[in-house]
């Protein structure tokens, strides 16, 4: 049931009663599946809450998350520090403790008034379909098997449901211009058309994330978009199919490419989240550079190692650190792979291969 406060709209509003009274809270709701990593709602929901606070001084927010794992979820809630509001995050199926909130809330002795609810259109498009527009939401373009493989479905159907959107006029197959690192240098177009979205299927996806209308989202954005086009993006757009292909074994519940991680001075070229040997596992992508040197290769796959470490240490996941490159690069980047945690394996492939990947060992180098 959709509520409204001044322009901010949210997916639903409760009075939650605890030993002291009552509270005032608006909820958001976030898939895990729905091609955003958790770290690009914060942005979002820092303008929601601006706005919230001054129409409603005694909001408190509650962070549903749809979500077959622990990571996602704790990744939101870590990401939303300093939000200036009483906020929880918790799976969809748990209703939050009066401990889990950042702030206590402001609490009533009886229940609050209810906000005014907004009338819901449903979706004009299947859920798959919307994952499709998902996906294109976060690349801004891109060609079939990179919008199939983000979207977590199989190439058939991201082909025929791509038509689809675009005999609904929210998608259409096109030449773009391509994004420039440097301004200052002239535009140029597309070597070759790709799938991009319309101002109304633009929109649809924003209203899918929760993005109120008139509001900013730019986040949600793959980083460095001058590189897409290249064989590297596309490597990293193909991560989770990939993955998919080279362990069937493994369950592989999403992925993303060219993420932005607060905390962490790299960006992975792909990262995909899931469950391998009964862990819950995230998959860190490096697409290898072979221009350049060998010191310099070793300097930053150590670099890069280090800092994905980092990333699934603070939430206590598994980590396997995946580079996708030529044996000359594999043979440089071994030399920083040495002496790894019991919980994280290091996986070397060929790049041309596509869905091949040496046996997995935690605590070992595999090629």
């Amino acid at each position: 049931m959709t509520v409204r406060i001044g322009d901010m709209t949210f997916a639903d509003w409760v009075s939650l009663e605890y030993e002291n009274g009552w509270t005032d809270t608006f909820i958001f709701r976030i898939s895990a599946r729905a091609c955003l990593p958790p770290f690009d709602y914060a942005p979002l929901l820092k303008r929601i809450v601006a706005h919230t606070r001054r129409k409603r001084a005694s909001a408190s927010i509650w962070v549903q998350v749809d979500s077959p794992g622990e990571w996602f979820a704790k990744e939101v809630f870590r990401s939303l520090k300093g939000l200036r509001l009483p906020y929880a995050v918790t799976r969809s199926d748990q209703k939050p403790d009066f401990l889990d909130f950042s702030l206590r809330p402001w609490m009533a002795h009886a229940s609050s008034r209810h906000p005014p609810i907004v009338e819901e259109k449903p979706h004009p498009v299947s859920h798959e379909a919307l994952s499709c527009l998902r996906a294109l939401g976060r690349m801004t373009k891109g060609d079939e098997q990179e919008v199939a493989s983000l979207a977590g479905i199989p190439f058939d159907v991201a082909k025929s449901l791509l038509h689809e959107l675009e005999a609904k006029k929210l998608a259409v197959y096109k030449h773009g211009q391509k994004d420039r690192g440097d301004q200052s240098k002239p535009a140029h177009m597309d070597l070759f058309p790709s799938w991009h979205l319309t101002r109304k299927g633009v929109s649809l996806a924003l209203r899918s994330w929760g993005a109120p209308r008139n509001t900013a989202f730019d986040s949600r954005l793959e980083e460095n978009l001058y590189q897409i086009g290249s064989e590297h993006r596309h490597i990293a757009r193909i991560w989770p199919a990939w993955l998919k292909s080279a362990w069937p074994q493994a369950e592989i519940w999403t992925g993303w490419s060219e993420v932005g991680i607060p905390g962490l001075s790299v960006i992975p070229d792909g990262l995909a989240w899931g469950r391998i040997q009964g862990y819950e596992t995230l998959f860190w992508l490096e697409v290898g550079d072979e221009h350049k040197t060998k010191e310099q290769i070793l300097e930053v796959t150590r670099t890069r190692l280090r800092q994905a470490i980092q990333l699934s240490e603070r939430t206590g996941v598994r980590l396997v650190f995946s580079l996708l490159s030529s044996p000359w690069v594999h043979e440089a980047a071994r030399w920083a792979c040495t002496n790894l945690p019991d919980d994280v394996a290091v996986v070397m492939g060929e790049r041309r291969w596509f869905g091949e990947l040496p046996v997995m060992e935690w605590g070992r180098v595999t090629e």
